[in-house]
């Protein structure tokens, strides 16, 4: 395993950074949404080249996402790419359909949150494809969503489905949130006709890829969140000193270093392993997506807390950025299936708990 950048992915990552250090907006209407999809091409990052996109990796994928964490750029590239890099695996018509679109940023896509809250939709086969029945809470890009992929239990069995959220039979109402960078909808299906990407299989990867772009997400913003506050630390002056060179401070960021650097680690070995099971079916994904998504949020609420302190007076004013890092790193911390769900998650998969139990509606807890 190579955990080093090749010279065109340190571009990359360089060439992402500046233009997010010159470019704002949110949504998918936003001048640097444009310039990301239409300038960069990254909306069609993973998607293969047939299809108009760049056919890259999962570590190009990754790159991107911590650059994108780090700014806390407001924009729905993380669900647009999990949902095209699970189309793309599909091998669906519908792939062929909506991905060259995706690339070109025109169509945005995602994957409903997982977890146990309200069970996933119930399915039932007819001769045009499938129809959906059920709530999703609190999906996460809800309101720019063109194209919803979502696990479904059919005949008690669980597949992978997409749907189109113009479609007839869903309703989207968009969410108060802590975090306004991100908005989140419910989305009710009543009787919406879908189409079936895959099985159950197919879904679990989908989730897993999710958690794993959550975790590289929340690693890279973290890392922001140390940075700015060790800079800040250097310059702030107390007692005729810098603030950073008292040792009790010191201390504290040293922890935050470590915590840092381990949820780098763990973020991109999830990652690497995301990638590894697309094309060789590797298991350690499976593990290592919901342990990376529930370490680096904690990791990144942890550090964004301590960002707010050591910054002083400062950090608690709306003015500094540092409330917005706070916001989403709680909000990532309860999203995609909450702390405690995910960590279950990590433990059943890994041998270490017993069978999940079923709700009536097919959701494992």
């Amino acid at each position: 395993m190579d955990v080093t950048f090749s010279d065109e992915q340190r571009d990359l990552r360089l060439m992402v950074r500046e233009l997010l250090s010159r470019e704002a907006g949110e949504g998918p209407a936003s001048t640097i949404w444009k310039r990301l999809s239409g300038e960069l091409g990254l909306t069609g990052i993973t998607v293969p080249e047939e299809h108009g996109g760049a056919g890259a990796s999962s570590i190009e994928l990754g790159i991107v996402l911590a650059e994108l964490g780090r700014a806390l750029t407001p924009v729905p590239f993380l669900q647009t790419a999990v949902a095209a890099t699970a189309l793309a695996e599909s091998g669906a018509a519908l792939a062929a359909e909506v991905l060259p679109a995706i690339a070109a940023g025109e169509l945005v896509a995602g994957l409903a949150t997982p977890g146990p809250a309200a069970g996933y939709p119930s399915a039932t086969r007819t001769a045009d494809g499938l129809v959906l029945r059920g709530t999703l809470e609190n999906v996460v890009d809800g309101p720019y969503l063109g194209l919803l992929l979502t696990p479904a239990v059919v005949e008690g069995a669980t597949v992978l489905a997409a749907v189109r959220t113009a479609a007839s039979g869903v309703t989207s109402t968009t969410l108060p949130t802590l975090d306004r960078s991100r908005p989140q909808a419910r989305i009710v299906l009543d009787g919406a006709a879908a189409v079936e990407l895959g099985d159950a299989a197919a879904a679990s990867r989908a989730d897993d890829l999710l958690l794993t772009a959550v975790a590289v997400e929340s690693a890279g913003a973290a890392r922001y969140c140390l940075n700015t506050t060790v800079e800040y630390l250097g310059t702030r002056v107390q007692f005729g000193r810098p603030v950073g060179t008292f040792q009790a401070v010191q201390h504290r960021c040293a922890d935050l270093a470590v915590l840092v650097e381990a949820a780098t680690s763990t973020a991109w070995y999830a990652m690497w392993a995301a990638g590894l099971a697309a094309g060789t079916g590797s298991g350690s994904a499976a593990v290592s997506a919901p342990l990376a998504k529930a370490y680096c949020a904690d990791t990144f609420r942890t550090v964004a807390g301590e960002m707010i302190q050591l910054h002083g007076g400062i950090g608690f004013t709306w003015e500094h950025p540092a409330h917005r890092y706070f916001k989403r790193a709680t909000s990532t911390d309860l999203l995609f299936g909450g702390r405690a769900w995910v960590r279950s998650l990590v433990a059943r998969r890994a041998g270490l708990a017993g069978p999940a139990r079923r709700g009536s509606r097919g959701a494992t807890y």
